[in-house]
């Protein structure tokens, strides 16, 4: 599962590293992306990569009316799933994060203690996410994204068996192409391999959606 992310990245180290034109909104450093909440998001149109605002948590176009979403959905199963299936073949995008949290359940109680999962060399990665636009008469269109997650590798293993699927940098523009064949871009999804991530324990300030700051990842 990945319940919660960080993206620090000024737009111009965005706009550089996945090779996009000038973005057209303002994105100060996150420390806690929340779902429900907008953060940035890139597809590929006729125009070619493009990066947007969606809403964490995808709404699939058949629900009558929108809950929540699903923040993620397993890569193993996304392909055939009925809220994943046509988004998986048609709206595949990268969501780009330079971390994200996992929480390690303790003896004490059930006591969880939260940990920032980033890059070991920095820098930003990009999550194999999906995208939706769900409308109807007379109500705004509502653009959303799930992260995709897989088995975890052996650097985030310690604390959860699950972990967001990264699409590698050579990889971002066969997971973004509509005429991908599903057998390739399964391949994608591969577990990251031992020594991408690195971690350490923080507050459990982050518990908190409402906070966001640069201390919640300094380590405790």
């Amino acid at each position: 599962m990945c319940g919660r992310y960080t993206l620090a990245r000024p737009p111009s180290a965005l706009v550089e590293t996945f090779n996009l034109p000038e973005l057209g909104f303002a994105w100060p450093a996150r420390f806690n992306v929340a779902p429900g909440q907008l953060a940035p998001v890139i597809a590929k149109d006729a125009h070619g990569r493009r990066m947007g605002l969606m809403t964490w948590g995808l709404i699939p176009n058949w629900m009558d009316e929108p809950g929540r979403g699903f923040i993620n959905a397993r890569a193993e199963s996304a392909s055939t799933k009925r809220s994943f299936r046509e988004a998986f073949a048609r709206r595949r995008c990268l969501v780009p994060a330079d971390g994200f949290y996992e929480w390690q359940r303790s003896s004490d109680r059930g006591a969880k203690t939260p940990f920032w999962i980033h890059p070991g060399a920095g820098g930003v990665v990009s999550f194999a996410g999906l995208w939706e636009r769900w409308s109807r008469p007379g109500q705004e269109p509502r653009h959303t994204f799930t992260i995709l997650t897989t088995d975890a590798n052996e650097d985030v293993r310690v604390i959860h068996d699950r972990m967001p699927a990264v699409i590698a940098a050579a990889d971002r523009s066969k997971w973004l192409d509509r005429a991908a064949s599903p057998d390739v871009v399964r391949t994608l999804l591969a577990t990251p391999p031992k020594g991408t991530f690195t971690s350490h324990p923080v507050s459990t300030r982050v518990n908190k959606p409402v906070e966001d700051d640069e201390g919640l990842i300094e380590p405790v």
